[in-house]
């Protein structure tokens, strides 16, 4: 009897499914900009003129949308961060004020900034109760100089349904026949 509970235990501890303790999943999302559009190219929404990846003077802009497939399914969303690479053509000289950039961005989630624009990678945290729907549509504009946008990356950690995977249940049914058949032949 002993011999027959262990076996049942150890059957049992083998095919616990292995999604049920999922590690957390990180999804990452790039759009990037070129100066006839986006890559991939439905992420573009709109922009005022000129080249797409030229923000140039005063109230050019650009919008676009990161649209993203949560694979495997999420059951919860963690933390969020999108991340947008500029780069500035000309250094700033303190006494020429043409020199100078300055941006304003905002997205879906009612977030907004405005920043003095050099060179590098800016990151803001994401609401991510906004990210359900599987999109999330950011606008930046110029709000003073000339500069480039390279690129966008939109990161979200979450963690995934658990799955039972096929081999497990297999493996579990096997172990319940093979207890069964145990039990049968012994008595």
């Amino acid at each position: 009897m002993k011999r027959v509970m262990f076996l049942f235990i150890f059957m049992l501890c083998l095919s616990v499914p292995a999604g049920l303790f999922a590690a957390p999943v990180t999804l990452t999302d790039v759009t990037q900009f070129t100066a006839t559009g986006t890559n991939p190219g439905g992420d573009l929404d709109d922009y005022g003129w000129g080249d797409v990846n030229k923000l140039d003077g005063i109230t050019d802009y650009v919008a676009w949308t990161h649209h993203f497939v949560f694979e495997p399914p999420a059951n919860d969303l963690l933390y969020a961060s999108l991340t947008v690479n500029l780069y500035d053509d000309e250094r700033d000289k303190f006494f020429n004020p043409f020199t100078w950039e300055a941006a304003i961005g905002w997205g879906e989630s009612g977030q907004w900034t405005v920043d003095d624009v050099d060179t590098g990678a800016y990151q803001y945290d994401i609401n991510v109760n906004y990210l359900l729907d599987g999109s999330f549509s950011v606008t930046l504009a110029s709000a003073w100089g000339d500069f480039y946008i390279q690129d966008s990356t939109l990161k979200i950690d979450y963690e995934s349904a658990p799955v039972p995977e096929p081999a497990t249940l297999v493996l579990l049914g096997s172990g319940l026949l093979g207890l069964a058949g145990f039990r049968r032949k012994k008595s």
